[in-house]
């Protein structure tokens, strides 16, 4: 599928989105949702797609979103709320807009557009949020922290339960991945120590903080909330949960509702798994959002209009930086997997 894939990108998914195919296959019924992680804001110049990657620009963000009233149905979390709980049918070709992490910009830059475009977005903010000065993603911050050259091997042997370093052999990124998932597997309070001695050892100039960079503090969180938009739950630090223990990821589910309801005063009744893709989640997650009393929880991958037997494991067309609209259209509707199906059969 991976050779395939470019000729899809460029030619057949443009064509077929131009003609009004795609839409003319889409399967009516259920609720299609597409997944967001920010935008890249004013004045910041990426060096890195690696993790800027999740992010889209303003301009596509206001691009997809015109393109998605003018051609679906697009419904408000109130009214997917209500669908899921059987008291409300939806439009033949529903669709969702959500946002993970709660990034400053969501607030900044994200909001304008979703007010311009009339759209009411569900939100998914980790329990950091809820406090006055979060910092930011501590995967992120690590990754950044990793790449300052200023830390050995030896040193990254603190995000490890039984003192062993990263696997390196497939390079930076793959050690990069190494290293989270060794650190999701401590009690977050240690991990958060480990991660002030390694800021300690850096010489510092990484931006940690800011429109790009840095989480949404309590009162920003209160704002978008006021703002018409729903918050959903994405644990309390973003762990990778299938790397935790029972009682931490029932402690990162659990609190992370807890939290918000307390800073917003109100019922927070969504959930998206951290990373939101089969090796980072599975069975015991989601018998933990269900009896943390989440009304519905969220993958971060897949595609199509999913019924509302899929609760728990709803899929989300994850956006990022280079989706054009045509390729958006394609994962959305689920052909991009049935394609992906088909190849592998």
């Amino acid at each position: 599928m991976r050779f395939v894939s470019p000729l899809l990108k460029k030619i057949v998914y443009p064509v077929m989105h131009h003609g009004g195919w795609l839409k003319r296959i889409a399967t009516p019924g259920g609720c299609a949702v597409v997944n967001y992680h920010g935008v890249i804001p004013p004045g910041y110049e990426s060096h890195d797609r690696f993790l800027d990657g999740n992010l889209v620009s303003i301009e596509d963000l206001s691009k997809q979103l015109r393109f998605l009233k003018m051609n679906y149905d697009v419904v408000g979390p109130d009214v997917f709320q209500k669908w899921i709980r059987g008291g409300e049918s939806l439009p033949s070709r529903a669709v969702l807009v959500t946002c993970d992490d709660g990034l400053v910009n969501d607030l900044h830059d994200m909001l304008p557009i979703f007010q311009a475009e009339d759209i009411r977005g569900l939100f998914f903010i980790t329990g950091a949020s809820c406090s006055d000065h979060p910092g930011m993603l501590w995967y992120e911050e690590l990754y950044h922290l990793m790449r300052s050259g200023d830390l050995r091997d030896e040193d990254l042997r603190l995000l490890s339960a039984d003192g062993s370093v990263p696997d390196g052999r497939g390079g930076f990124h793959a050690s990069w991945w190494s290293a989270v998932n060794s650190a999701s597997r401590l009690r977050a309070h240690v991990r958060d120590n480990a991660m002030q001695v390694l800021r300690s050892k850096c010489s510092g100039g990484r931006e940690t903080s800011g429109r790009r960079w840095g989480l949404m503090n309590v009162n920003e969180v209160r704002q978008m909330a006021k703002s018409g938009m729903a918050i959903g739950a994405h644990t309390m630090s973003h762990p990778v949960l299938s790397q935790c223990d029972d009682d931490e990821c029932l402690r990162e589910v659990v609190e992370s509702k807890a939290a918000l309801e307390h800073a917003l005063g109100t019922a927070i009744w969504a959930f998206a798994y951290p990373f939101g893709n089969p090796a980072t989640m599975g069975a015991r997650e989601v018998s933990m959002a269900r009896s943390a009393g989440f009304e519905c929880a969220f993958l971060n991958v897949g595609g199509g209009f999913s019924q509302r037997s899929a609760q728990f494991t709803f899929a989300r067309t994850h956006i990022t930086w280079d989706m054009s609209v045509a390729e958006l259209e394609a994962h959305m509707i689920g052909f991009h997997a049935r394609l992906q199906n088909a190849v592998r059969r």
